[in-house]
């Protein structure tokens, strides 16, 4: 299985678009190590991440404005609509 999460590749990245790949690139290691071991159901683990994304996003500001842009990446990472 691959990488869940892909950038696209763009000329040198700056600074904290790498630190952010570096992030994502993590993320992904516990994902895939926890599906390949079989013991987690993808949609659990969908869940659980939503579940933390909330808990992320109630001590941010301007949660309307960041709910829109991760509703669009969401459904365009998912191919919804």
């Amino acid at each position: 299985m691959g990488k869940v999460i892909q950038f696209p590749v763009r000329a040198a990245p700056d600074s904290e678009a790498r630190q952010l790949m570096k992030i994502a690139d993590e993320i992904d290691a516990v994902i895939l190590k926890h599906i390949e071991l079989g013991k987690v159901d993808p949609c659990d683990l969908a869940g659980l991440m939503a579940h933390r994304l909330g808990t992320l996003m109630r001590h941010l500001e301007q949660k309307s404005k960041l709910w829109d842009v991760c509703e669009k990446v969401l459904k365009t990472q998912a191919a919804i609509e």
